[in-house]
């Protein structure tokens, strides 16, 4: 059955749940409905000529994102969320997905509220503003958003209790989703292409994508303290990415072991079974909000690869805060301060950015009728020369129409050491973002 198939599979069932639960009469007057959504049209120009072939300068996209929400007079809801998606990165389709498709239903266990969902949702874990590493139950599109904001709709059972003693969180997810990538014509990409083929992607585990994966979060607050405590066992949403010419066999060994001589070939997927157990903080002191986020992961990992180096077990962390001083200059605007420090232990070898980097920014808001803001993001590299700076402007130019201009650049370019961000090191770029909510 293909991931579609599966998808839909999902949301008939869902729909079928919202007329089929005892005390839920299927009478179409017994339920509400609200229709809303957003239309995107984005741009983006690149200041320099590209570092990887067939590159383009003048990337554009649009994206629609319709949402259906039924409520039942009697409780229970089902929510729709598709999203469509169109650029010029050389994928010849349009991208489609489904981001939230779920039916929801709740109730009382004495004091303790329950809630479960079941369909296609979206989990967001974290507190830090630049970096989230216990987000980990929704898989990264990057395709839609290269910083990795963007989130895939996930299957998932997700049940809630809350009460007095606190809130748990628990989450079965059937199905694994692939990353998705920029493609060859993209820019913000690997410095080769990552393949979508269904046969380019492996897995360790012999179930492939339908191994059974489990997430756990207990949430409190304690005074002024607000923390997390999350777990997660099943495949990773981050793949080892294999040359191009390597067997699917070096995937299913369970630890891959890579040559150090790469293939010109699109990377392949390959995702092994991986453990995290992860802890996120909050602390509220008037205008400042310490935040702190920590895991430890094993099962990821590659040996034999970059000098021999075993990555397959480690620890994060991202720790900062933010500091906010309001009504600043006899106005109505806020000025936020966000200092944070992000570190993987395995430094050099570490499958992400932020191997151990200092983030600063500030952000200017008007909180005028707009919702107008200005933010400027610095992100400092304590191991290597890279330096780089986001500037941003939003704002609401009527009651349907938005706007969100960006631009990013190196104010110290990456080095060949810095194997994270070089690949990115000729993509500076300015980006202009127009919505349409309706």
């Amino acid at each position: 059955m293909s991931l579609h198939a599966v998808l839909r599979s999902w949301i008939c069932a869902a729909i079928l749940a919202c007329g089929s639960l005892p005390g839920h009469s299927q009478d179409s007057s017994d339920w509400g409905l609200d229709f809303s959504g957003t239309l995107d049209f984005g741009a983006a120009g690149y200041f320099q000529s590209p570092a990887h072939p067939h590159q383009k300068h003048h990337p554009a996209n649009v994206s629609f994102r319709p949402s259906l929400y039924f409520e039942h007079a009697e409780g229970g809801a089902f929510t729709l969320t598709p999203s469509f998606r169109w650029d010029t990165d050389g994928k010849e389709a349009i991208d489609v997905d489904i981001r939230e498709g779920y039916y929801l239903t709740y109730g009382y266990l004495g004091d303790t509220e329950w809630e479960l969902r079941v369909g296609i949702d979206q989990v967001f874990w974290g507190t830090a503003e630049s970096d989230n590493p216990v987000n980990i139950v929704n898989q990264t599109d990057l395709a839609a958003d290269p910083a990795g904001d963007e989130k895939l709709g996930q299957p998932m059972i997700h049940g809630t209790l809350a009460g007095a003693w606190g809130t748990l969180n628990l989450i079965a997810l059937p199905l694994h989703r692939p990353r998705t990538y920029p493609g060859a014509e993209g820019r913000l990409r690997t410095d080769l292409p990552v393949s979508d083929k269904g046969g380019d992607i492996f897995y360790v585990d012999t179930k492939h994508d339908r191994h059974l994966g489990l997430a756990a979060r207990y949430s409190n607050s304690i005074s002024v303290l607000d923390f997390g405590i999350s777990a997660f066992r099943g495949t990773s949403r981050e793949p080892v990415l294999l040359p191009g010419n390597l067997e699917p066999e070096v995937c299913r060994n369970g630890n891959p072991r890579l040559p150090m001589k790469q293939s010109p070939e699109p990377y392949r997927h390959c995702y092994p079974q991986i453990e995290q157990i992860g802890l996120d903080l909050q602390l509220t002191l008037g205008d400042f909000i310490g935040k702190a986020e920590m895991i430890s992961r094993s099962g990821f990992g590659v040996k034999g690869y970059r000098k021999g180096q075993d990555t397959s077990g480690y620890r994060a962390f991202v720790v900062g805060g933010e500091y906010t001083l309001y009504g600043i200059f006899e106005s109505g605007a806020d000025l936020t301060f966000f200092a944070e420090w992000s570190q993987d232990e395995r430094r050099a070898y570490a499958t992400t950015p932020w191997q151990n980097d200092l983030f600063l920014a500030t952000r200017y808001a008007l909180n005028d009728v707009g919702d107008t803001s200005f933010t400027a993001a610095m992100v400092d590299d304590a191991d290597y020369p890279t330096r780089s700076l986001t500037l941003l402007f939003e704002r609401r130019l009527n009651n349907s129409l938005s706007l969100e201009v960006e631009a990013y650049t190196f104010l110290q370019k990456p080095t060949p050491l810095d194997q994270a961000t070089w690949h990115v090191r000729d993509d500076a770029y300015l980006s202009a973002v127009m919505s349409y909510g309706f």
